[in-house]
């Protein structure tokens, strides 16, 4: 065997370089590409933990390359195993929001996964038999099903959004109809719980966030709604008539106590700012 056939493929460089970099960069695609981790503000700490996760295994594989005894390499193991333990029950403290979107059986997984945000909240003697509002959706061209998940400790925010795309002579039909099935909300509505005689902001129940109207749901004769606060628990319907788009978005998150302007609420609750940009 000659000097050429016993070169190594990459330098020693470039192998450190990898196993110090390759785990990190590992877990950042499978965590956002994978799971849907997205960045934001909440998020950060949770990205700040991600390179220590790769860091520890990048140690272990160093661990396996060295000529440490192998007595000495099992307990360096077990006490970086118990190390990444550890990490992980911190990483559960931490926010982490996961998105996704999708474009197979769109209305199928929007429904249901609406029945599930549904059940949370309302207590087993009112749990529906059938799904709150039956969709109509006519012939829409494009459908997309987009999933926001907000979790923090034992604390969990769920959103789901339908949304689809119609042609143009399809999409006046489609937006008449819903004025025909469905009731929206007229009056005014609380943004945080009223303790006694506390004075509460109120909020028009319909916004307008660029060329998308959104409207609050209010439920057919004999049925009701998530809850009585809307932020937490509402169905939003929203047009746009340039895009030529009708979406339905159903939110609950029984721990939130307060929503005090309606478009943040959609952007930072619903996920309408992953949709959107």
């Amino acid at each position: 065997m000659d000097a050429a056939e016993k070169k190594p493929l990459l330098p020693s460089w470039a192998v450190k370089a990898l196993i110090w970099c390759g785990p990190t960069l590992f877990f950042l695609l499978v965590d956002t590409a994978i799971f849907g981790l997205v960045p934001e503000k909440e998020t950060i700490a949770t990205f700040c933990l991600i390179p220590l996760f790769g860091l520890m295994v990048s140690r272990l594989i160093f661990l396996f390359r060295s000529r440490r005894s192998l007595g000495a390499k099992i307990a360096l193991t077990v006490l970086w195993l118990l190390l990444q333990a550890a990490l992980w029950f911190v990483a559960l403290l931490f926010p982490i929001n996961l998105y996704h979107c999708v474009r197979e059986d769109a209305p199928e997984q929007f429904e249901d996964h609406f029945s599930k945000l549904y059940y949370v909240c309302m207590t087993p003697q009112d749990t529906p038999k059938r799904l709150l509002f039956p969709l109509e959706l006519g012939t829409p061209e494009a459908q997309e099903y987009h999933r926001y998940d907000k979790h923090a400790a034992i604390f969990l925010s769920q959103s789901c959004t339908l949304l689809c795309r119609y042609a143009e002579e399809d999409y006046e039909a489609a937006k008449a109809n819903l004025e025909a099935r469905y009731r929206f909300r007229t009056e005014l509505m609380d943004t945080e719980y009223s303790f006694g005689d506390k004075q509460v902001k109120q909020i028009e129940p319909f916004v307008r966030i660029g060329d998308d109207l959104f409207r609050v749901l209010l439920p057919r004769d004999g049925e009701r709604e998530f809850t009585d606060d809307f932020y937490k628990g509402c169905i939003l319907i929203v047009t746009n008539d340039v895009r030529r788009e009708i979406g339905y978005i159903a939110f609950a998150d029984i721990d939130l106590d307060v929503a005090e302007d309606l478009a943040v609420f959609i952007n930072d609750e619903c996920g309408w700012k992953h949709i959107r940009r």
